[in-house]
């Protein structure tokens, strides 16, 4: 298995802030970090991390910002010959402000995405993962390799994403995505209202399969016909920034290792509960032994696969006491 990934890679700053957010205040910053993100950038992260040959596809600025991205990728093992150097344009960085007290976390993006203009891709991937950034790159790399399995995180709803769906065959779609695509709100209390949406995205796009990630409250998926919810795994939150990256990129592996679906939608909600309980989206993708061990331990490891070659250079360090891990069980929306 090797992965294609295409779209932004970014600086994050992640601020801790001891007080809520208000007009005219000074903010006080408790603690400060620095990191790549993106998530293009973060689903080649974990892709590498656990092992996977991968291939990041981004234009960065000629600046700090971009050197410091390029070595945590060569880090991790991804391989950067296809990052592209901007010298007009600065590197994009996203802020993230996370209440110390409330964990609500308020995310602002500046700068523009970047696009690609030399899509010299030539190793041929068994998965292309597109974030929907650029909308060029991206037909250009699936037209290159139609046998690749494609999937596409959608989190937000314009022509580009709406172009691109009509040609992946695996699509992601964030709660807010969804119901933007729809037209239709989520009302948990009416789960007629999740099988609406999820079935009107499956009419709409019926040749690619349709994922909606719900966040805290896990993810929409249907088999044999039947429209579930798996939850996540019950862990604190602390920071939610990147939850939806983690999970496609875990997804994204179960299926091009051929897992079944079920089991690629289960590693993927377990790597992003436990993505929850530690701060900035790059630093919380969990280890591929920390996810394998849990799955093995909830389901039984009789028929898993032996995931034992993640990249053991990553700086990353598992956190073996994720707190109030309970046993995962579907919910079945169809009533």
């Amino acid at each position: 298995m090797n992965a294609l990934c295409i779209g932004e890679s970014c600086l994050e700053i992640t601020g801790v802030l001891a007080n809520p957010l208000k007009d005219g205040q000074i903010i006080n910053i408790v603690d400060r970090l620095e990191n790549g993100a993106g998530a293009a950038g973060n689903v080649s992260y974990l892709l590498a991390k656990w092992g996977v040959e991968t291939h990041i596809a981004s234009m960065l600025g000629a600046d700090d910002a971009a050197d410091k991205i390029k070595k945590e990728y060569e880090n991790i093992g991804v391989k950067t010959d296809y990052l592209e150097t901007s010298y007009d344009k600065q590197t994009s960085t996203n802020l993230s402000l996370i209440n110390n007290n409330t964990k609500e976390n308020t995310y602002i993006k500046i700068g523009s995405n970047l696009q690609l203009k030399k899509y010299s891709f030539v190793a041929e991937p068994g998965v292309i993962f597109l974030d929907g950034t650029d909308l060029a790159a991206s037909t250009t790399a699936l037209e290159k390799y139609p046998n690749a399995k494609s999937f596409l995180l959608v989190s937000s709803n314009n022509n580009d994403t709406q172009e691109l769906c009509r040609y992946v065959n695996h699509i992601i779609f964030t709660k807010e995505a969804a119901e933007s695509f729809t037209g239709n709100i989520m009302d948990f209390n009416d789960s007629g209202t999740l099988v609406n949406i999820y079935s009107k995205l499956c009419q709409k796009f019926n040749k690619a399969l349709i994922i909606i990630s719900l966040g805290i409250r896990g993810v929409l998926y249907a088999v044999n016909g039947q429209v579930k919810i798996m939850p996540n795994v019950k862990v604190d939150t602390i920071d939610l920034n990147g939850y939806n990256e983690i999970f496609g990129g875990a997804f994204v592996y179960g299926m091009g290792r051929e897992f079944d679906l079920e089991k690629s939608i289960t590693y993927a909600t377990i790597a992003a509960s436990f993505s929850i309980g530690k701060v900035t989206s790059r630093n919380s993708i969990p280890s591929l032994t920390e996810v394998s061990s849990y799955y093995d331990n909830k389901f039984g490891s009789q028929n898993n696969i032996n995931n034992t070659n993640e990249n053991n250079n990553s700086s990353d360090q598992v956190n073996n006491s994720t707190p109030n891990l309970n046993t995962m069980e579907e919910e079945n929306v169809n009533k």
